[in-house]
């Protein structure tokens, strides 16, 4: 693992994703390594391509640029983060994001977390009240789909735990449930573990299906074989994502939570 600093000029960049006015991202690269992740895609930088989860750069600076831009720009909703982990291993020495929450709440700005990682429980005496949302993403409880597709993330029982704090906190929380790979995490089993979860902690859930990139389908190939890449290529062909976008919202009433795509 290969760990640098580097400094930014600025910090806050305008977002299109739904709901996110703004984006913060205080690294370059993920610690997680997640296979089915599409940031190289998004990225386009050879190092990231050849090596996802192997090089994380750290944006030293990014709290200083941050002070800077909310200063000059109107409030909105910032997303923390979008193309990596804000609160990934390397955060635990550097602490870039705490400052980061601290300077977004004190210029009036909102802001909604998506991670996979317990970390964020440190800074839970700042995530609180009415401008925060807290989102974790749950592909799958079984042990052996973490153990294939985010084999350096933390548990499925690790975010569950740090989902169920904010909950008691009275902290607004969602699920992102994706990406939802056919065969391997589209079973009943799977979308009733996330929809009772979401249940039990008030929780909105998200959904959306995985999503080809030539970078990410490459990475797919050499973890799970030729063989089983087509077969996810294939289902994805035949439109398998209506089949299970009705199963979710089938359950989803049955079990009372509200659900919605992720990019609608």
């Amino acid at each position: 693992m290969t760990y640098s600093k580097v400094r930014c000029t600025s910090a806050l960049s305008k977002s299109s994703l739904p709901g996110l006015d703004y984006t913060v991202n205080p690294y370059i690269g993920c610690e997680h390594g997640c296979i089915y992740c599409y940031v190289p895609d998004v990225l386009k930088r050879q190092e990231f391509a050849d090596s996802w989860g192997e090089k994380v750069y750290a944006k030293e600076n990014v709290h200083e640029a941050l002070a800077g831009q909310v200063r000059r720009l109107r409030s909105g909703v910032v997303g923390l983060s979008t193309v990596t982990d804000a609160y990934q291993p390397y955060e635990r020495k550097l602490c870039l994001v705490r400052r980061v929450i601290e300077t977004l709440l004190a210029n009036g700005f909102k802001i909604s977390f998506q991670t996979k990682s317990g970390l964020i429980l440190r800074d839970q005496d700042l995530i609180k009240g009415d401008n925060v949302e807290v989102g974790f993403t749950i592909t799958s409880l079984d042990k052996d789909f973490a153990k294939q597709f985010e084999p350096k993330a933390p548990p499925p029982e690790v975010r569950v735990q740090a989902l169920e704090t904010f909950f008691e906190r009275r902290v607004k929380t969602y699920i992102f449930y994706g990406p939802i790979i056919p065969n391997y995490n589209d079973d009943d089993k799977t979308i009733n573990d996330v929809l009772n979860i979401a249940k039990r902690t008030h929780s909105r859930v998200l959904y959306d299906v995985l999503r080809l990139k030539p970078i990410l389908s490459k990475r797919l190939q050499e973890k799970i074989g030729v063989e089983g890449y087509a077969e996810i290529r294939e289902s994805l062909y035949r439109g398998c994502a209506e089949s299970v976008y009705s199963k979710i919202l089938r359950a989803s009433r049955q079990v009372g939570v509200g659900v919605e795509p992720a990019f609608p």
